[in-house]
């Protein structure tokens, strides 16, 4: 499920004399480690968590490996990860060279399953926690 709280906030397209309103701002559950991960998958298995624990580093560096490379990399029913550049503009073709780049980044583009697990997820309202009153002296 997933959990949000209400968060007051100006809305960017309108002035700043518009009203502020209430918007929702997902609030985590916690997160999750690979040795959770690791345990879970060995229950529901014939393998250990450390053999689990194993392929899942190695996993997290071949994706390492590839998108240093230059890959885009498909990652199941999970999504594609591939890398992407922003930078300075020239006047010619050749006139770009790698000191043109001003930023690199990581994109990741979900698989329709993971969209439509996320779209279907249930949505709940939590209450942020009331501080309590301070001691008088």
């Amino acid at each position: 499920m997933i959990t949000f709280k209400a968060v007051e906030r100006r809305n960017p397209a309108l002035p700043e004399t518009a009203p502020k309103k209430f918007y929702p701002l997902v609030k985590s559950t916690g997160s999750v480690d690979i040795k959770t991960i690791s345990d879970e998958l060995s229950d529901a298995s014939t393998l250990n968590s450390v053999d689990i624990r194993a392929v899942l580093f190695g996993l997290e560096k071949s994706l390492l490996k590839y998108l240093h490379e230059g890959y885009t990399v498909k990652f199941g029913d999970l999504g594609t990860f591939r890398t992407s550049v922003s930078g300075t503009g020239a006047d010619t073709a050749d006139a770009l060279n790698a000191s043109s780049v001003t930023k690199k980044r990581i994109l990741f583009s979900p698989s329709p399953l993971l969209k439509r697990t996320v779209a279907n997820a249930p949505v709940r309202k939590v209450q942020d926690a009331v501080p309590a009153p301070a001691p008088t002296p």
